[in-house]
């Protein structure tokens, strides 16, 4: 998601926000994710993206053989944004639907030790049904929901495409060939829990929204793909605008 696309939808929510009063607001954030479980298909001696070997071997007579790759991590971060409207309250529960999308971004590669500028890159679009609960403190405002979508990224992508036998592999540290980091579709799905503290009638100050969830791969781009399945948590802060 480009910069325009994303203060587009800011500008959008807030003039429906305008027409729908409370029910309506709209948040910016920063937003610092992880992905986590990431196939490392590099041999030793060269590292994953956590410092450790990418693929444990042993020596026997007929010689090398490779076990199992580790797996790497690796931090992207940046801008997001969203819209909600809450439509519905039971007792002390007030129930909503939350669309909202990003781009984020690290100069650093989850599958290997290299990196570069915006070696990883992530773009979602994510829609999900939340809760916030009155409390009795009425400045505090918690809020949980359940996000569903989809999310264009590099992740999984290996930086070095040497093939052995089948399986990716970069022989003795040396890159042999550098392809283009291909871009792949995952549906992403994740849990988000947070608090808003009211600063004024009209806004807020997002304190704190931690997420946990997972990215699954749909279908194929490139014969360099890794795992299918890429762990995702995120922990952002902003502001939310709304009317009184």
């Amino acid at each position: 998601m480009s910069f325009r696309n994303l203060f587009g939808v800011i500008f959008l929510g807030l003039g429906l926000s305008a027409a729908a009063h409370a029910q309506l607001g709209v948040y910016g954030m920063y937003s610092v994710n992880q992905n986590t479980g990431v196939q490392c298909l590099v041999d030793s001696p060269n590292t994953c993206s956590n410092g450790v070997a990418g693929r444990t071997s042993a020596t026997s007579a007929s010689g090398t053989v490779y076990g199992s790759p580790s797996t790497g991590h690796v931090n992207p971060q940046g801008l997001s944004g969203g819209v909600f409207y809450d439509f519905k309250t039971y007792g002390p529960v007030r129930f909503g639907v939350d669309v909202r999308g990003g781009d984020a971004h690290s100069n650093k590669s989850a599958s290997d030790s290299t990196g570069g500028t915006n070696s990883t890159r992530s773009n979602y679009v994510l829609v999900g049904l939340r809760g916030s609960v009155k409390t009795p403190i009425s400045w505090v405002k918690p809020y949980a929901q359940i996000s569903v979508g989809y999310n264009r990224s590099n992740v999984t992508e290996p930086s070095c495409s040497t093939l052995n036998g089948g399986t990716l592999q970069c022989q003795n540290g040396q890159v042999t060939t550098t392809p283009a980091r291909n871009y792949d579709n995952f549906l992403q799905y994740e849990g988000f829990v947070g608090a808003d503290i009211r600063i004024a009638s009209f806004i807020d100050w997002r304190a704190v929204e931690v997420g946990l969830g997972n990215m699954n791969r749909i279908g194929s781009s490139s014969v360099y793909d890794g795992n299918s399945s890429v762990g995702v948590r995120s922990l952002g802060a902003g502001i939310v605008l709304h009317l009184p």
